[in-house]
């Protein structure tokens, strides 16, 4: 072999080292970048596992495919009860339309879409939650599902309740007191003063007769003062613990447990502490103990969500999975309930629901 085939080989071999160790380099970084992706995967999926939130994905069709612990602990199914089922399985009627609207949006090109609203756990009842709704797109940008991260907002709602309610309860001792002040200051002295003024007529009387009344009045108004000085003492205590119509309609809830044979589910919507005047509880209590008593002897129903929803109106519903109405006459206690309504320039109305059972919407304005 010549020096110039020798230089050459050389020369080749020279070039094929740098390319191997070119190559080598390249292999290198891809493993490195494969590592730190199994490395943030990683984090990414301890992340998810431990987090409080629920966390699940599902199919474009709406079937889950996914699900965290939290997901487990906030709605009460193990991964193998969900997957592959429907996600309208954890999804109450009241709720359908803010879920399709949702996704609506998502298959429109939004990446992402959240809202307040209420999922169903595995034991039947509601719980409020912060949904968020991502849309999960693959390589090339289409969209191949959707993921969801729910928060619970128990906690939150009952601070906004108390808060509200802390805020009733000052209005309401405020007023109190005024009144208080108002009739000692204004009304038990004109009283007092009037009767002071009856005293001194007695002397002036033309008759016994004439004493004797005017005797029995002022012992009226001396009676009326005591009994002014009784509310006044009455106005002056803060309302007791335990009266409020969240707690009364929670204990009607309880105590028809044992004719129903289960516990309804009960959910309040708006500030109902502060927008339910007192007058108008005990009328709103029968109801809703009637409405129970007529699913307890008629529906034959094997679960109750009962609603307290406030605004302009206050609106209850009881709704039951029951036999639904029967082609009967109107019974007294739906009457009963209507007159309810009527008197105070309200509504009652009783239908078939939509995937059975029955469906009472009770409602009255509410004058703020």
């Amino acid at each position: 072999m010549s020096d110039a085939e020798l230089k050459a080989r050389r020369a080749q071999v020279a070039e094929l080292t740098r390319e191997l160790e070119e190559a080598n380099r390249g292999l290198i970084a891809l493993y490195t970048e494969l590592e730190r992706a199994k490395e943030a995967e990683a984090r990414l999926a301890a992340i998810v596992h431990a987090s409080d939130d629920a966390m699940f994905s599902m199919t474009l069709d709406g079937l889950v495919d996914s699900w965290n612990p939290g997901a487990a602990r906030l709605l009460g199914y193990r991964a193998e009860d969900v997957l592959g089922h429907p996600v309208e399985m954890l999804v109450p009627e009241r709720a359908r339309e803010q879920l399709d609207a949702a996704r609506a949006r998502l298959l429109a090109g939004e990446r992402s879409h959240a809202h307040d609203t209420w999922r169903r756990r595995q034991d039947g009842t509601l719980v409020e939650v912060s949904a968020t709704l991502s849309a999960m797109r693959g390589p090339e940008g289409e969209l191949i599902g959707f993921s969801a991260v729910l928060r619970d907002l128990t906690r939150r709602s009952k601070a906004e309740a108390d808060l509200a309610a802390a805020r009733a309860g000052q209005e309401v001792m405020a007023d109190r007191e005024r009144i208080a002040r108002d009739l000692h200051d204004l009304v038990i002295q004109r009283i007092f003063g009037a009767g002071l003024a009856l005293h001194g007529a007695i002397n002036l009387a033309p008759g016994p007769d004439v004493e004797r009344r005017l005797e029995a009045v002022i012992h009226e108004l001396d009676a009326t003062v005591s009994e002014i000085r009784s509310t006044i003492f009455a106005l002056s205590q803060p309302p007791g613990e335990g009266t409020g119509v969240r707690a009364r309609l929670q204990q009607a809830v309880s105590a028809a447990t044992s004719t129903l044979g289960f516990t309804p589910s009960l959910t309040f919507n708006g500030a109902v502490e502060a927008a339910v005047p007192y007058a108008l509880q005990d009328s709103l209590l029968a109801v809703l103990r009637e409405a129970l008593a007529n699913v307890a002897r008629h529906a034959q129903a094997s679960a109750v969500e009962v609603s307290l929803s406030t605004g302009d109106e206050l609106v209850l519903r009881v709704v039951d999975d029951g036999t639904g109405l029967r082609p009967v006459g109107r019974r007294s206690g739906l009457r009963n309930l209507q007159q309810r309504a009527e008197s105070r320039g309200g509504s009652c109305s009783v239908a078939n629901g939509r995937r059975g059972g029955t469906e009472l919407d009770w409602r009255v304005p509410l004058r703020r």
